[in-house]
Order: C-alpha cells, then sequence, then structure tokens
C-alpha cells in the first residue's frame, strides 16, 4: 500500500512540476518584448572591408572617425580588416556613413553589401514560421495580446 502511495506521490509531483514549468512558458512568451521592438526599429548593422588589417593606432583612428559621424552609435566593432558598427537610420545610411568615413580618412576600403539571395531570407534563425514552436508562440501571444 505505502509503495502505491509513493508512487501516486510521485507522478502527481511530476505532473505538478510539467504544469508550473508550462505556466511559466507561457508566461514569458505572454510578455516577452516583439524582437523588432520600437526602440530598436531603427537601428542597423553595417560593415565596411578594407584592404589590410588595422594596427592599434589605426583602429582608434577608425573608431574615432566612426563615432564622429552623426547616426553612428558607439558599439563598433574591428577585427582585422573589418569594422561593424551599429547607426540608426533614419539619421544615416550605411552608404553615407561609409562617404563620410572615406572623406574623415585616407582609407581603402568598400561596403559589404548582402547578395540579393540573402537579403530576402528571413532574419531568425530560431524558429521556422511553420514549424511548432513557432505557432505555439504566436497562438500565446495571440491570447494574451
Amino acid at each position: 500500500m505505502t509503495i502505491h502511495k509513493t508512487v501516486k506521490k510521485v507522478i502527481l509531483s511530476i505532473l505538478g512540476i510539467v504544469l508550473l514549468l508550462f505556466g511559466i512558458l507561457v508566461y514569458h512568451i505572454a510578455n516577452a518584448r516583439p524582437v523588432g521592438s520600437v526602440e530598436n526599429a531603427t537601428i542597423q548593422i553595417s560593415r565596411i572591408d578594407f584592404d589590410q588589417p588595422f594596427d592599434s593606432l589605426s583602429t582608434l583612428a577608425v573608431k574615432k572617425n566612426l563615432q564622429s559621424i552623426p547616426g553612428v552609435k558607439s558599439d563598433i566593432i574591428v577585427k582585422r580588416n573589418v569594422v561593424v558598427y551599429f547607426h540608426d537610420n533614419t539619421i544615416a545610411d550605411s552608404k553615407k556613413v561609409y562617404d563620410e568615413l572615406m572623406t574623415k580618412g585616407n582609407y581603402k576600403a568598400e561596403r559589404f553589401l548582402l547578395p540579393p539571395s540573402l537579403a530576402a531570407k528571413q532574419v531568425c534563425p530560431v524558429m521556422k514560421k511553420d514549424s511548432f514552436k513557432y505557432k505555439f508562440s504566436k497562438f500565446i501571444q495571440g491570447i494574451f495580446n
């Protein structure tokens, strides 16, 4: 008889934990902000490829020149001969930033442009639109939003 009560307690405990975790998942999905939230809707990431790698002084010079351009955010990543930066596309697009940077220094570089085949692809690699996770998340968001 005690084995029957123990099995019943274990099953009820597991069921309670699963129910609690499911509730937490639903709460998380319902309260999650959309990926393209309003405050980040105009922030874009761009890249410039240079013909030679940077040393420490030229890295600082490129960062300083980029930060002086209106619309460029402080997040600038310089690795070898590639510069990746964030900018507000309502203030300056990547072509404008590139043109201004080229006038501020004697650089040999080119803007990185995505091929049209990649530009049309879905951005989020985590969830495919025909997956159960995506449909479940949309269903829960639809209930609470």
